[in-house]
């Protein structure tokens, strides 16, 4: 087990390179390529490259594409086949359903090495832009192994709440002035609710308790110190007017000096994810206002946020480019209703339009209308 646990912070340590160099034939050491020999012997060679010190052969067997690793003695140490999500076993796919709704697979891959402990390795991460990955590893068997993704438990809590925040929040607004009022319970005794409710073993006169499940109280985040330290150096003598979770990370709502709102999201041990600033109407961007003049010329600007990643966050996420980008909000009147609807949209750092913000998977291209 702890072999496992060390040659997936190998391959990680791998797959944090940021470009693989092309080798030619003749670059290749005669132990590496018979190292190869050695390892597969039905396979079709696709290409040679060095990344962290390593040689790797991307092979083709059956027309599924691996990653053959090997040391400069032509000692073999690893092989990564890119899985697709339905060839993943039935459990490994099962568990990631049953148990993460509202997230997606980023990866999946099947690893071999050479001391025969094969497992699948899944990269996993909230649906939307600029979500934090998380890492599963499974077993030939399709059995967790280890994981640093959030607990099951408060994932699909989570996803429940945010079905429906509003509703939620209307529901535990409703019970809360319900139990804030006197007495031990509330005494039905209004005549017309007796008449409509009466019992036949009841004679009617005395008021009957009713039973109001009174909601959790809901209790503030506790804030890792760290967190603290880090948005005080950061925004120093600044008042925090919120402190929200979100995921596993800590978000701060807050105003700076020149009275604009503002979010900081920070990771427990401190590090800034991202800050996200509230533009002012004067300082809408010209050219995502002249797009949205064109795309939703009905449409009222509600909101839009810039939204920009910290340095050191976008060099420790591998397997996309995060860039700063615009997140957008527009209200449109519904067509014969008195109902609006909202409109979410994102741009990117250059003004252009990049699609609708929802669920599915990051954004969804919108249909340009002729």
């Amino acid at each position: 087990m702890r072999k496992i646990f060390l040659l997936v912070a190998l391959l990680f340590c791998v797959l944090s390179s940021l470009q693989a160099q092309k080798l030619r034939l003749s670059d290749i050491p005669q132990e590496v390529r018979m190292g190869l020999e050695n390892t597969y012997t039905d396979y079709k060679l696709l290409g040679w490259y060095f990344e962290t010190g390593q040689y790797v052969a991307e092979i083709d067997i059956d027309s599924r594409v691996g990653r053959v690793f090997f040391t400069a003695s032509g000692n073999w140490q690893f092989t990564i086949f890119n899985v697709s999500h339905e060839e993943l076993p039935t459990l490994v796919a099962n568990y990631f359903i049953n148990n993460y709704p509202g997230y997606r697979i980023k990866k999946s891959e099947y690893v071999e090495d050479f001391g025969g402990d094969n497992y699948y390795r899944l990269v996993v991460s909230m649906k939307g832009i600029g979500q934090t990955e998380y890492e599963m590893i499974f077993d030939t068997r399709g059995k967790m192994i280890k994981t640093n993704a959030p607990d099951p438990d408060y994932v699909k809590k989570d996803y429940i709440e945010r079905l429906n925040p509003e509703d939620i929040e209307r529901q535990q607004k409703k019970m809360a002035e319900r139990t804030a009022l006197p007495g031990t319970g509330l005494e039905v005794g209004d005549e017309n609710y007796v008449k409509a409710n009466k019992d036949p073993q009841s004679s009617g006169k005395d008021g009957r308790k009713v039973d109001i499940e009174i909601p959790a109280p809901v209790e503030e985040p506790k804030i890792p110190e760290a967190v603290n330290r880090a948005f005080e150096k950061k925004y120093p003598r600044i008042e925090v007017q919120e402190w929200q979770t979100q995921d596993t990370c800590y978000n701060a709502v807050f105003k700076n000096r020149q009275k604009t709102s503002m979010e900081a999201l920070f990771m427990p041990d401190g590090s800034l994810v991202s800050v996200t600033t509230l533009m002012k109407k004067d300082r809408y961007p010209r050219l995502i206002m002249s797009d949205l003049a064109k795309r939703y010329p009905d449409a009222k600007v509600s909101l839009i946020q810039k939204v920009e990643y910290d340095a050191k966050y976008r060099r420790s996420v591998t397997d996309r480019k995060l860039e700063q980008y615009f997140y957008i909000e527009l209200t449109e009147k519904i067509r014969g209703k008195r109902d609006v609807k909202t409109i979410k949209l994102l741009y990117d750092k250059s003004f252009k339009y990049q699609g609708l913000a929802g669920n599915q998977d990051d954004y969804e291209e919108e249909e340009e209308e002729e």
